[in-house]
């Protein structure tokens, strides 16, 4: 099964929601309170099984009882047994290419639409709708199981036991008497119940053991199904899988996701649709390889993957075109983009990039660095910072600054670019603008480290400089280096130099290009976060002093485009 497109109104934060979905394997990306999970909640909640799910009034958009939730959900590649005219054929629409047509056409797929809804009553109601004159048709909790629906979140030690919905369950199939046993079980205890009496369980934890070994998950002895009495005081179920004598939701929670994941793909591959919050939580790095190894699925699988991500090594893993942009456009009128494959370096050398709401391009980690320091100077004055504002520095990777600063606006993320003026840009400040990118660039046509030490007080320049001389442990190989580029006599005791334009300009060009003792590559003194960081801490001790100098409107100028809404 296959969800083509999902409508939200008046759902928690989200006003007004029209999203088409053109894949079977999609991550949600955005900043935090994007609404991303409450995507996954609404689909979750019209195709759920349950019946008894409860709403309250703080489930309304801004609490507004008056106007109700409506969700919408089409859904296709169907069982042909859910399209009878006895059941629900009569309200199918139309699919193709892309669009919904409500009565169906020549070579449409047959497809239905869910729609739940819930009024001021708090009583959700299911039906399936089209916009044909006729009445809706209510369709039970029973005949929602046909979907196939799971979520993957916080909460999955259900699935490692034989209990309604679990995965298990659906792996194993039906199963005649199976609640009567689990009664007497109960009843019994130890004494009368052998699961493994059961051939069906085995042969399900047989068929999970293997699954487990292909994504990396070694049992210890040998899985089987086990009475787990402390597992129904928790919701969980009373048949359990288990690791030997121990039952498998002892595991680590990387473990117990992974093993999950593997089972829930193997549904998918047969129409189930898997909608997974978070998907790195509780795995290192490389159990997230795996992980999405595990949920990954080729074209000719008829399920469908759904799942959302704070975490830039998951962004990293993906390919630009499973990825997905949530944006908050305006009052709780959510937009959700494709990303363009074309720019899938882009997604790997800045995965940050797509988790904020604003966005500072920079030139490179010097820049990135010297925000960060920034920003925690600008925190110690009491003004928002950029986790509380949702703003990420980005490395721009030198001279693509201004690509990746276009690329990022396509996306309609609020950019600005903070980037070295002696180089020309690419493209030129024209398009920029006109993409309503934020430029922010030194004048006179210099870089970063060039620009510091032409604005300092000469204690400012004097103290960057004596941090490379003591980094190096050679202050006269400093010196040389500076005399050269110089062009005049100049002592060897940095205490004794004079300020003068020609060596502030010296001492520039130096640290923007000298080498770094274990640099063979000549990259500048300063190019690195943390020396970004250093460079920024220096101008912060001295910037009370330069309010007319270049750099200190600059730092103005970009603080005004962060406070800007």
């Amino acid at each position: 099964m296959r969800i083509y497109r999902v409508e939200i109104a008046g759902f928690r934060g989200i006003n007004k929601l029209d999203w088409t979905i053109d894949g079977n394997f999609v991550c949600l990306v955005g900043a935090g309170d994007s609404t991303k999970s409450t995507i996954l909640d609404a689909i979750e909640l019209a195709l759920s099984p349950r019946w008894n799910i409860m709403f309250d009034d703080s489930d309304f958009y801004n609490g507004d009882i008056k106007e109700n939730i409506n969700i919408n959900v089409t859904i296709g590649q169907l069982d042909e047994k859910i399209l009878k005219e006895s059941k629900f054929g009569l309200e199918a629409r139309g699919w193709k290419d892309g669009k919904l047509n409500d009565e169906p056409q020549d070579n449409d797929e047959l497809v239905l639409t869910i729609n739940l809804s819930v009024t001021q009553s708090l009583e959700p109601i299911w039906t399936v709708i089209n916009n044909r004159p006729s009445e809706n048709k209510r369709i039970s909790s029973y005949e929602r199981q046909s979907f196939n629906v799971t979520r993957l979140g916080g909460s999955i030690d259900k699935h490692l036991s034989w209990t309604k919905g679990s995965v298990l369950s659906q792996l194993t199939g039906n199963i005649d008497g199976l609640s009567g046993l689990l009664a007497e079980a109960n009843r019994e205890a130890r004494k009368s119940f052998n699961p493994s009496e059961v051939s069906k369980l085995q042969a399900t934890a047989n068929q999970v053991q293997e699954l487990g070994k292909e994504i990396g998950v070694a049992s210890k002895d040998k899985y089987c199904p086990g009475l787990d009495v402390q597992a129904t005081t928790v919701n969980v179920g009373g048949v359990t899988l288990h690791d030997g004598k121990v039952p498998v939701r002892r595991s680590g929670m990387g473990t117990r996701r992974l093993l999950i994941s593997a089972i829930q793909k193997e549904l998918t591959k047969q129409g189930a649709i898997t909608l997974v919050d978070e998907v790195e939580h509780g795995l290192e790095p490389h159990r997230i390889l795996h992980f999405l190894k595990a949920l990954q699925l080729d074209e000719k699988d008829s399920g469908q993957v759904l799942m959302i991500t704070h975490s830039p090594v998951v962004v990293t893993e993906l390919e630009a075109k499973n990825l997905r942009i949530v944006r908050s456009v305006k009052d709780g009128f959510i937009d959700v983009k494709n990303i363009d494959g074309g720019i899938q370096d882009i997604v790997r050398r800045s995965s940050y990039a797509f988790l904020g709401r604003k966005l500072i391009v920079c030139e490179g980690r010097t820049e990135v660095g010297f925000c960060n320091s920034l920003d925690s100077w600008w925190h110690s004055q009491k003004k928002e910072s950029f986790g509380y504002l949702g703003i990420v520095p980005v490395d721009g990777s030198g001279h693509e600054a201004p690509k990746v600063a276009v690329s990022l606006a396509d996306l309609d993320y609020d950019v600005a670019l903070l980037v070295d003026s002696d180089k020309p840009l690419n493209p030129d400040e024209k398009k920029l603008k006109e993409k309503r990118i934020n430029i922010i660039t030194w004048g006179d046509s210099v870089s970063t480290e060039e620009r510091l030490t032409l604005d300092l007080p000469w204690p400012g320049v004097i103290e960057i400089i004596k941090d490379v001389a003591e980094r190096s442990s050679c202050e006269k190989c400093v010196c040389d280096a500076v005399r050269k580029r110089l062009g005049l006599e100049l002592s060897d005791i940095i205490d004794s130099w004079q300020d003068s334009l020609e060596l502030r300009l010296a001492i520039g060009k130096y640290i923007k290009e000298g080498k770094k003792d274990d640099d063979p590559k000549g990259k500048g003194l300063f190019k690195s976060i943390d020396g970004g960081k250093f460079l920024g801490n220096i101008l912060i001790k001295h910037i009370a002093n330069i309010p007319e100098k270049d750099i200190a409107k600059k730092i103005c100028e970009l603080r005004v485009w962060i406070d800007k809404d």
